[in-house]
């Protein structure tokens, strides 16, 4: 599909070389381009990766649901860590007198939605397992 689109991106240009702004000429062909040769080195990749037992069973090592449980637990520590980070790098901006505070009410607001959000993904999936 992404093949199609990416060929009809390259079509519309050079049906159209006269009427179309160069940019806009630009950028169509090369999204176009973009969208052709990442789907067919996908498709390579994957045909790749299925002809070769080494490489399958590594993809499935990869994506097997200990290692999938590790690799979110992972990514909700950093998210932790960098939230605390935030935080205290706002905290210690404020300290500064001169400089403007909505800074500081930004980055604690940005913290609270996030709080808010990960309580509220907690919940869902609390709901839906």
């Amino acid at each position: 599909l992404l093949i199609a689109a990416g060929l009809l991106l390259c079509a519309v240009p050079l049906q159209f070389p006269q009427h179309l702004p160069k940019p806009v000429f630009a950028l169509l062909a090369a999204g176009g381009s973009v969208l052709v040769g990442g789907s067919l080195g996908s498709l390579l990749c994957q045909v790749i990766r299925i002809r070769d037992p080494v490489l399958l069973q590594a993809y499935k090592e990869q994506h097997d649901e200990r290692n999938t449980m590790i690799c979110e637990k992972a990514a909700a520590r950093a998210a932790r860590v960098m939230q605390g980070a935030v935080l205290y790098f706002g905290a210690a901006y404020a300290r500064f007198p001169q400089l403007p505070m909505w800074i500081t009410w930004g980055l604690v607001g940005f913290c609270l939605a996030w709080g808010l959000l990960e309580w509220g993904l907690t919940l869902w999936y609390r709901h839906r397992m």
